[in-house]
């Protein structure tokens, strides 16, 4: 039988560190790499899924990365960091938030207890735990039918707060199923006459239709024995294939609900086979068994080698949530840090002050998604916003250089009201952090929105620089958005790096002051050994070699 992927990553695990843990007792450990603060008991996991307890020992990953590249360090973003250097990027897999792949009260999941309502399967749960966390083990014993027909063991069940539309699926011969617009449903195509029907694969709520047939599978004791009369369109030896009506939309504010399933990590929903899946880039590797993601074995030396062989003075994790693999992002910067190199962090701000403390000796830039400024928001995603902002304020704390990004996206955090409190709370904590506002692009997960325009994200800086900031810019339109894509001197005013994009024109600096003035420019703008990174204004990228 082949290796899945989570057996292979699970091979290549070490201890976790002792200041990312904490014994509970009875074989649990309690891990401190991010802000949902996991009890995890043996043989289970976190909600990343990658740091699992082995009998009573936290397990962590260690010495592969699924993503490596050289990238600009502007492309970070970073702007008040080395100009013109390039990062070498490293990535591993797994996240700690998630999306809004969930259903609202009354759907019933088959379980080995019958159909019961979700609510009630997260009601058990939180009665069993004795809090109300947004992520909590599932009741004990329940298992539930996935897609494949089989019975698996429900490992948590999910709640959280909603604001948004729904998505409402109206079935031939099921009852009507209402989901997030990104929920992943097991459908087909609707073959054209004379065509064969193709394998079934997951699609999103809001990317179904009435030209798709929703996968029912066949299996004694199984939901279609309830159903009415012969309602496949199309039957093969795993499956019943129905058809839809139409789908809706609706306004929706109030809680929703997910499951996580061992093994085939699905479950059947009003009698539909759906993905538990959380994020189809990085946790969707880990929860889908047939996954062959490549991934990469390395050493921390080798990673290092290779960025000084590209004249890249900066080492930065990144592409995953790096907080799950901070261990792992150590080791690394304890080699680069040896050859001169800088580290830089780049996270959604989900931390512990212990995970901050663990990083800090090695870690010298550290970037923040503040995603929105208001707590439904976050909750939608798994996190909250208080502990984002919280952590901003331990990291000015720590000293790190901080930047901090926001995906400015039109009807979702774009407000007035929350533009100005993103700006004021920055401000509060320190007026020379740099906010870079960016521009949404739609994708085929997210549809409704509006993309970003460059109006867009002038009014946004330009609320940021009534708020008191010194340091804001409009990011990945570039041309388009005048003065907020350059760094000017707080004291002066003059241009002291001009920017198109990612690209370098020119540097005004004399170390890390104005040209023009002498006043000291917030940011970390040479190497540690006071070297800087840009060589001359011909636009070109010329990073400052790096010695071994």
């Amino acid at each position: 039988m082949a290796e899945t992927l989570e057996q292979a990553l699970d091979a290549r695990t070490a201890e976790a560190a002792p200041a990312l843990v904490r014994g509970e007792g009875a074989g649990a450990v309690r891990c401190l790499a991010c802000g949902h603060r996991c009890l995890i008991r043996s043989g289970r996991r976190g909600i990343c899924r990658l740091r699992f307890n082995r009998d009573g020992v936290l397990r962590v990953p260690r010495g592969y990365v699924a993503a490596l590249q050289c990238d600009p360090i502007e492309k970070k973003p970073f702007f008040h960091a080395l100009p013109g250097a390039d990062a070498l990027s490293f990535g591993m897999l797994g996240c700690d938030l998630h999306c809004s792949y969930c259903f609202p009260p009354g759907t019933r999941i088959l379980t080995s207890r019958g159909h019961l309502p979700i609510e009630a399967i997260y009601e058990e749960a939180r009665r069993e735990s004795g809090n109300e966390a947004e992520a909590l083990p599932a009741p004990d014993g329940l298992s539930v039918a996935t897609h494949r027909g089989v019975v698996a063991q429900a490992s948590r069940v999910f709640r959280h707060d909603f604001r948004g539309r729904l998505v409402r699926l109206i079935p031939t011969s099921l009852p009507a199923i209402e989901a997030t617009p990104e929920h992943p449903f097991l459908a087909v195509a609707r073959p054209r006459r004379g065509e064969r029907l193709a394998p079934p694969r997951f699609v999103p709520a809001g990317g179904l239709g009435r030209d798709h047939l929703l996968a029912l599978p066949r299996s004694p004791g199984g939901p279609t024995e309830s159903l009415p009369g012969s309602p496949a369109e199309f039957e093969t030896e795993d499956y019943l294939f129905v058809g839809l009506r139409g789908t809706e939309t609706r306004a929706y504010v109030g809680p929703v609900y997910n499951l996580e399933v061992e093994g085939d990590h699905t479950y059947l929903a009003n009698g539909i086979a759906v993905h538990n899946c959380q994020n189809w880039v990085t946790s969707q590797a880990l929860r889908d068994p047939a996954s062959t993601l490549e991934r990469e074995d390395v050493t921390p030396a080798q990673l290092v080698d290779l960025a000084v062989r590209r004249g890249a003075p900066v080492v930065a994790s990144t592409y995953n949530e790096p907080l799950i693999t901070a261990e792992w992002g150590h080791e690394v910067f304890e080699e680069a840090r040896r050859r001169g190199l800088v580290c830089a962090f780049i996270s959604n701000g989900n931390a512990t002050p212990e995970v901050l403390d663990y990083l800090r000796p090695l870690v010298d830039l550290y970037k923040v998604d503040l995603k929105a400024f208001e707590e439904k928001a976050y909750r939608s995603l798994g996190g909250t916003l208080e502990n984002v902002l919280r952590t901003l304020g331990h990291l000015i704390e720590r000293k790190f250089w901080v930047e901090v990004v926001t995906l400015t996206i039109p009807g979702f955090n774009d407000s007035e009201e929350q533009l100005r409190g993103i700006a004021r709370f920055l401000a509060g904590l320190s007026r020379d952090i740099p906010w870079h506002v960016t521009a949404f692009h739609k994708d085929y997960r997210m549809t409704d929105p509006r993309a970003t325009t460059a109006r867009d994200l002038v009014r946004a800086a330009e609320i940021g620089e009534a708020e008191g900031l010194r340091f804001v810019y409009a990011g990945n339109l570039p041309g388009r958005v005048g003065k907020f894509e350059d760094t000017r001197c707080p004291a002066c005013g003059a241009t002291v790096v001009r920017r198109v994009g990612y690209r370098i024109l020119d540097v005004a600096l004399r170390g890390n002051d104005c040209r023009s003035c002498g006043a000291r420019v917030p940011g970390v703008w040479t190497l540690p050994d006071g070297r800087s990174t840009w060589s001359g204004p011909t636009g070109e990228r010329r990073p400052a070699p790096v010695t071994p």
